[in-house]
């Protein structure tokens, strides 16, 4: 068989700079009190100035960051915020995971599996950003079977806009077993291809979170 004339491209500096900031927000290693300057980010990692804003600017176009008279910050998102914000993954994450269900790969099942067994590892450990990466491992496991690559998309968007509460949520061993079990239930509904029943347990998933963030998030900004 011929080789594909087209072949897969390489991030640009841009792309690989937005990526290893929004990775480092997700797992909480970007704190509110952390100040994102464009030329000291580029200087520690010995690219040019410009990607490296372009990267900034397309995160604060994204709802993630604020612009300061130096620097980026993260945004601070209230309790309204983030109940808003669950409000829109309600509409969204359920039919989602009823896609991905249907549409689901021996090899999308296999990492669901393997992200429960580090997310029951993590929780065991107690350190709350290990365990924050193994539950993004598991999410991204279940979104990236679904078919719907503008869903995807937009959910994406939205996921990233809690993670100080996630984070301190995260911190309390009754908070992260329950998310254990959630994700081992999730996981069982997809080895059955119960369809109906990931949707409901994700919509599940979603209100205690959301309930949990809020309270949460609340107290950070007390």
């Amino acid at each position: 068989m011929a080789a594909s004339p087209y072949k897969k491209r390489e991030p640009n500096i841009r792309e690989q700079v937005y990526g290893m900031l929004r990775q480092d927000i997700a797992l909480g290693k970007i704190g509110f009190d952390v100040r994102l300057v464009d030329n000291e980010i580029a200087s520690s990692l010995n690219v040019s100035r410009m990607p490296v804003r372009e990267a900034l600017l397309q995160l604060k176009n994204e709802g993630m960051l604020d612009s300061t008279s130096r620097g980026f910050v993260l945004k601070v998102y209230t309790p309204q915020d983030i109940e808003d914000i669950f409000s829109v993954r309600l509409l969204l994450e359920p039919a989602a995971a009823r896609f991905a269900c249907q549409n689901q790969s021996a090899m999308g099942l296999l990492a669901m599996e393997h992200a429960v067994a580090r997310i029951e590892a993590t929780h065991q450990q107690g350190d709350p950003l290990d365990n924050i990466q193994a539950n993004w491992s598991f999410r991204s496991a279940w979104i990236n079977m679904v078919p719907n690559k503008q869903l995807v998309d937009t959910m994406e968007r939205l996921h990233d806009r809690a993670d100080q509460a996630r984070i301190a949520c995260l911190q309390d061993a009754d908070f992260r077993l329950g998310t254990l079990q959630r994700a081992q239930g999730i996981c069982q509904a997809f080895r059955q291809r119960q369809a109906d029943e990931a949707a409901a347990l994700i919509h599940e998933n979603l209100l205690i979170c959301s309930a949990a963030y809020c309270v949460k998030q609340a107290e950070l900004l007390a």
